[in-house]
């Protein structure tokens, strides 16, 4: 469960005041980021680890059908879409699944666990739930979260985490999602975040690195700005 080679320096919280001032004084925050990928295409979704911090005790006991998984969490806004596809029916979709994220905050720590290092030092978020929760989808097969753009820790590309379940409450896919680096770079080094951008590159990650493939089909497309925040789409294949 442990993440080595943390940051060891300690950045304070900014507050809500100066995250907002410090993304209208950017140039990148006036700029709208439009980015394509692969990922909205409909194949088969790569597979990956579930990671070391999904719900204590695991998804499937989750209780937290929720749309906005924020929690309090401050960082710039963001969208998420979903469409949840079969890709052994002609790309057919797929209602009544069951879709899990989670995701870190803006320094890189995740709740309901303890003794995290980090850029703001050790800390301790057990019996928390922010950034995190379930959806079903619906008739069109669709999804959407409201949540914040993640933040990273060292070892890592920044980075969101999924499952899917079927009716039944079987899991059928189990994934992991990156985002374009020129966004989370200028994010990154906004206030209330690290600091510094993402030494750890999407193409040299341990998850999302062994495949160039499968990075392009793992990468989020984005749509928006700093200031208005993100809209994020994906398209998650999978053969049932």
């Amino acid at each position: 469960m442990q993440r080595k080679n943390f940051l060891k320096n300690s950045i304070g919280l900014f507050s809500a005041a100066l995250f907002i001032d410090s993304c209208k004084k950017t140039d990148v925050a006036a700029t709208t980021t439009t980015s394509a990928a692969t990922g909205s295409s409909c194949v088969i979704a790569p597979s990956e680890t579930e990671g070391p911090y999904p719900y204590p005790g695991g998804e499937i006991t989750n209780p937290l059908n929720r749309s906005d998984v924020t929690g309090g969490q401050t960082g710039v806004p963001m969208v998420i879409t979903f469409t949840l596809v079969n890709t052994n029916n002609a790309c057919a979709v797929l209602s009544g699944y069951r879709i899990d994220i989670w995701h870190c905050n803006a320094k890189g720590y995740y709740s309901g666990y303890a003794n995290q290092p980090g850029v703001s030092g050790t800390q301790s978020y057990v019996g928390q739930t922010w950034l995190r929760g379930y959806q079903t989808t619906d008739a069109n097969g669709q999804l959407t979260f409201n949540t914040i753009y993640p933040g990273w820790y060292a070892g890592r590309a920044t980075h969101f985490h999924f499952e899917v379940y079927n009716n039944e409450a079987r899991l059928v896919k189990t994934g992991q999602l990156t985002m374009p680096e020129t966004v989370s770079d200028a994010i990154h080094v906004t206030a209330g975040y690290n600091g510094t951008v993402n030494t750890t590159r999407n193409a040299n990650d341990s998850v999302f690195g062994n495949s160039a493939t499968d990075l392009a089909n793992q990468t989020m497309t984005l749509k928006g700005s700093i200031v208005a925040g993100f809209a994020a789409t994906y398209t998650i294949g999978v053969a049932v």
